[in-house]
């Protein structure tokens, strides 16, 4: 397929072609996937008696270029254009014996085939009827169905995310999949029931979608700015045979073009902080709101490079951003950093008696070596609880199925507690939540808020040509570069929110051409390259030098892979307690 992705453990690599082996499946990919975006004016001439008039000449012109396409009707009275690119037409019909007759104005959308029929009036040649306005035109050449988002939609609406396919919502059918993803494909929406993300999303022409591995929906590599976007329509039934690669439903999507006059525009939208209300965890915990900035930028120049022939438009669009973000955590406190857990015990509603025994048994810790599977009581039985729950100075006699092997524990306090962990808990921050209030939770002790980073740079440059009246070019190339950095709540190695510095690059190339042979016969080649990396670097990407076995006392074998990393550890309150039978403790 076009797009490459590779994908290893979670990490997608772009993998290295040579220039020669990358222009041949370029050429490849582009065949197998070029698609049509452009559509046809079709009508009928009739004089005022409604006979049909033959040999009418009809021509249709581009308003904004100037392109001009000549056509004549047949026997039938019927004339035909197509392959006609969006945009805003003229269409003039002319015939012996009759009055011409001009109509502006006539908007043809994406791939839309459209009736303008013509009933002249009897009279010398050289006059002219000329008709502004008109009644919307419909599409009576096929039964399609869908909605076209047009430049006005996209220039009017409000777009918060600044996403011009988050207006495919206003297509009847379409709903969203999981309205709290914030990371999810352009094309992540259901369509009349259908399953999401299988959508496919052409670009001037071409697809810019590949299957992503394993999971059989479709994600688009790269999608325009806002303001590249001329309008896009969403095809969701009876669209025609060209059209594959989807689930049942299209977005085919036109970017914008020059024209005669040059004309251009610059923009910035922006969200601060500063205008936010702080969330009501923060405010509990006077935690101040975390920095929250987002500044899209950009602009677009487009013109003629030369008049009636050939055009080019560009647009560059950048965004910066810093998104707040809170997570809570419960962490070690200070004694249990050193193996002291007694205060578990007062935390379940227990107090010690004069041996070190809890109270209540579900804040009492127990010696795992000590415990033997009882069938009857479905689990271990426990035989040794750990005096006053401190791991420090007590010592566990092991297991008498150990004796004599590397397994069995020294013979000193404090064996129960792993060198590995004990380094680790280190890292994490001291509680900070309701320390030394009767609402303090030990499972949630601690909030931390702050911001995640991304940067994106993208732009677009299309150009537009006309060698003939029979021959159309159009040549499109877009780069977007991405770089994101989640944010590190402990400030450290051992941190469990962020995953580094990520980076992502996508690229976009498409090469239209049209030629027409007669009114009946055309050529339309489309050639199209897309290509879609994302590079997560984890963690190790802030601390390059990381030696996990050095710096925690790990097995060497964790530093096999030669991605430098802690592992992640995950706490929870995943503990279960009861009484069996027999009145002895047991747990899981």
């Amino acid at each position: 397929m076009c797009s490459k992705h590779a994908r290893r453990h979670g990490v997608y690599a772009r993998a290295a072609a040579g220039v020669f082996t990358l222009m041949i499946a370029g050429l490849f990919c582009a065949t197998t996937w070029g698609q049509l975006y452009t559509g046809s004016v079709t009508g009928l001439v009739t004089d005022p008696s409604g006979a049909v008039v033959p040999n009418a000449q009809v021509k249709l012109v581009d308003e904004a270029k100037g392109f001009s396409f000549a056509a004549t009707s047949d026997s039938a009275g019927r004339y035909v254009f197509r392959s006609v690119p969006p945009g805003t037409y003229k269409l003039a019909v002319e015939a012996h014996g009759f009055r011409g007759e001009t109509r502006s104005g006539i908007k043809l959308d994406i791939s839309q085939n459209v009736t303008v029929n013509f009933s002249l009036e009897v009279g010398m040649t050289t006059q002219t009827v000329e008709i502004s306005e008109a009644a919307p035109l419909l599409s009576t050449q096929d039964a399609v169905t869908g909605q076209t988002v047009n430049r006005k939609f996209i220039n009017d609406l409000p777009l918060i995310s600044r996403s011009v396919t988050d207006l495919a919502y206003l297509t009847p059918g379409i709903t969203e999949a999981d309205a709290n993803c914030q990371s999810c494909s352009q094309n992540n929406f259901i369509s009349n029931g259908g399953r999401n993300a299988t959508a496919d999303m052409l670009l001037d022409g071409v697809t810019v979608t590949n299957f992503e591995q394993n999971s059989g929906i479709q994600v688009p590599t790269y999608t325009p700015s806002v303001d590249a976007v001329e309008e896009f329509t969403v095809q969701q039934t009876n669209f025609s045979a060209e059209y594959g690669f989807s689930g049942g439903t299209i977005v085919n999507m036109v970017t914008r073009s020059g024209s005669n006059e040059f004309h251009g525009s610059a923009y910035e939208f922006f969200r601060n902080q500063k205008l936010d209300a702080n969330n009501w965890f923060n405010n509990q915990n006077g935690v101040p709101i975390a920095p929250l900035r987002n500044n899209n930028f950009g602009g677009t120049v487009g013109g003629p490079i030369k008049k009636d022939k050939t055009f080019f438009f560009f647009d560059y669009d950048g965004t910066r951003s810093r998104t707040a973000t809170s997570n809570q955590f419960g962490v070690p406190s200070a004694a249990e950093r050193t193996g002291n857990f007694g205060e578990l015990c007062g935390y379940s509603g227990g107090s010690f008696d004069a041996n070190g025994r809890c109270s209540s048994d579900g804040g009492q810790l127990w010696d795992p070596y000590t415990g033997l599977y009882n069938n009857d009581a479905g689990g271990p039985i426990r035989s040794a609880y750990i005096p006053f729950n401190n791991m420090a100075t007590y010592m566990s006699p092991g297991s008498p199925y150990l004796n004599g092997t590397k397994y069995q524990l020294p013979a000193n306090p404090g064996n129960l507690i792993d060198p590995v962990s004990l380094k680790l808990m280190q890292y994490y921050p001291l509680p900070n939540e309701g320390v030394g209030t009767a609402s303090y939770n030990p499972y949630t002790n601690w909030i931390g808020s702050g911001s995640n980073q991304g940067t994106n740079n993208q732009y677009d440059i299309k150009i537009d040509h006309r060698f003939s009246d029979k021959d159309l070019m159009s040549v499109k190339y877009s780069r977007q570069g991405n770089s994101s950095h989640g944010f590190n709540c402990f400030g450290n190695i051992a941190d469990p929110c962020t995953s580094g510095p990520n980076t992502s690059s996508a690229h976009l190339a498409a090469i239209n051409l049209t030629h027409t042979f007669t009114p009946t016969l055309l050529l339309n080649l489309a050639w199209g390259f897309t290509r879609g990396a994302v590079w997560t670097h984890s963690i190790a990407g802030d601390y390059k030098n990381l030696d996990a076995a050095k710096l925690l006392g790990m097995p060497e074998y964790i530093n096999a892979s030669g991605v430098p990393f802690i592992p992640s550890i995950n706490i929870n309150r995943s503990y279960s307690q009861g009484d069996d039978a027999s009145g002895q403790q047991h747990g899981s």
